[in-house]
């Protein structure tokens, strides 16, 4: 496989697909509620309760609530249903995890303890644990009657105006051409070329090899589109944590946090509907892009028991320092008035400049009350100010007027985003019983609605001793809103999300 570098710089200066935007940053940081079926069963409500691994996570000093050594394990699976609505038209789609593999691991770990009865440091825990922060496996559609009248083929007319035809036209073969245009152009020659190539955009003068304006070769009105976007992959982190317990009152940890960042996007856009004088008369455009990503950060946490059933904590996580690399492939499948069919696939993967995130930091209050020994009840309140969003060239040297504006524009149009989590647990013997639920606002300033999510959850979980076995099921419905390849008409759609948990925990 053929793969093409090209500089960044080059990259944000034309029209593309891959232009990073506040939804690249709100995906790659975004937590969706993952970890131990216990932690899921209470709505993650787990800051100053602790004696949990995937609550160590939120607030690193609750290491020291274990009294014993434990191993933790974690599968899970999902499903996800998505109504997108574009111009009035509704549009399902149902994915499940299931379509990918048959279950996934969301968390495993293990703490050790160490307790002291001649310091006031009475208690030490250590521990190792990985986390899932986020399942990107998904499925949507979009489809419905551009009533705006925008069209696909304005997204290849834009990125050619500028580039001689000598340049647009055959010269030995897709592959090599396309690659050549990325090496000695940018990106977006070199979908100046697949429009080109495939009869989607004409020369205003097609006798001038140094023609440099560009027409689409399509006549209509409102065109239709259909947009399916499949995705799978996730982002996950390992925990290296260490906590204390001074006096029997004051609880401190701190974690070192390590990331890591898997995604796989295909999509697929669909036009038609143009009108019987067109030329073209349907276009099919491909891209698939392959994201890896990797990070650190840190976490500090204090619990303090201000009484013997009742506890209060902050935490606070630090900016999370993500490097993105990007890769793309794409194709293009177009069918003409006159019944021809052209159909190009370079096969050629295209390797962007690595560039990085730095996510917002986040502040956690939370407070817990144990009621008659038998029952727990638990709060927590998070703060990020999503306005800090930042994103950044890795290469010193590279341009940094587009990061710069898309910087300005998250700070002008991005706000905190206000999060809530609520949960209880109930014992009757060697049953637990629990439930809990969550909201969050939005991060966008003039829209409410608009990647803000709320939910509920239920499990249970049965002691066998040393040996504990829990259940969890985790509801959420949330609205975001995906852009029809570069076109400035959004589809909004709603989420629905269902999460089926199993666990176990080991005293050792």
């Amino acid at each position: 496989m053929k793969s093409l570098y090209i500089t960044l710089s080059i990259i944000f200066l034309s029209f593309t697909l891959n232009a990073q935007s506040f939804e690249d940053g709100w995906r790659y940081q975004k937590d969706n509620m993952t970890g131990t079926a216990r932690f899921l069963g209470m709505s993650g409500a787990f800051s100053s309760l602790g004696g949990d691994l995937s609550a160590i996570g939120l607030n690193p000093a609750g290491a020291t609530t274990f009294t014993t050594n434990r191993f933790t394990g974690t599968l899970s699976f999902y499903n996800t249903t998505n109504q997108a609505d574009y111009f009035n038209q509704n549009m399902q789609a149902d994915y499940t995890s299931f379509d990918d593999r048959f279950v996934g691991m969301d968390q495993i770990g293990a703490i050790w303890v160490f307790q002291s009865d001649v310091s006031d440091w009475n208690k030490i825990a250590l521990s190792i644990n990985y986390n899932k922060d986020a399942e990107y496996g998904n499925y949507y559609k979009v489809a419905g009657i551009n009533e705006a009248g925008n069209s696909a083929t304005t997204y290849f007319v834009d990125n050619a105006n500028g580039i001689p035809l000598a340049d647009l036209k055959l010269v030995d073969d897709y592959t090599s051409d396309y690659q050549w245009l990325g090496e000695n152009y940018d990106y977006g020659a070199q979908q100046a070329y697949l429009g080109y190539q495939a009869y989607v955009i004409n020369p205003v003068d097609p006798t001038d090899d140094n023609n440099t304006q560009y027409v689409a070769n399509a006549v209509y009105n409102k065109v239709r589109h259909f947009n399916r976007i499949t995705s799978v992959g996730d982002k996950s982190h390992i925990d290296f944590s260490i906590a204390g317990t001074y006096q029997k009152k004051l609880q401190l940890g701190f974690s070192f946090t390590a990331y890591s960042i898997d995604y796989l996007e295909h999509n697929s856009i669909e036009e038609d509907n143009y009108d019987t004088t067109s030329d073209l008369q349907y276009l099919k455009f491909q891209n698939t892009l392959r994201v890896e990503g990797s990070g650190v950060g840190i976490k500090l946490g204090a619990i303090y028991k201000i009484a013997s059933d009742t506890k209060l904590s902050l935490a606070y996580h630090s900016p999370e320092w993500l490097e993105i690399n990007e890769y793309m492939k794409q194709s293009i499948h177009t069918e003409m008035g006159n019944g021809d069919v052209i159909e190009i696939n370079p096969g050629v993967e295209n390797a962007f400049a690595p560039y990085k995130i730095i996510t917002p930091s986040k502040f956690i209050v939370g407070a817990s009350s144990v009621i008659n020994k038998t029952a727990v009840i638990s709060v927590d309140y998070t703060y990020q100010n999503m306005s800090d969003l930042h994103f950044k060239e890795k290469n010193v040297d590279a341009d940094t007027s587009y990061f710069d504006s898309l910087n300005d524009e998250i700070s002008a149009t991005m706000q905190p985003v206000h999060k809530l989590n609520a949960g209880g647990e109930i014992k009757l013997d060697n049953l637990s019983l629990r439930a809990g639920g969550f909201m969050a606002t939005s991060p966008i300033k003039d829209n409410k609605d608009l990647y803000a999510y709320k939910g509920y959850s239920a499990g249970l979980g049965y002691n066998f001793g040393s040996f504990v076995l829990d259940f969890a099921y985790w509801h959420s419905a949330g609205q975001i809103s995906k852009n029809v390849l570069t076109l400035p008409d959004t589809a909004v759609v709603d989420e629905d999300v269902n999460k089926y948990v199993i666990g176990v925990r080991y005293n050792f």
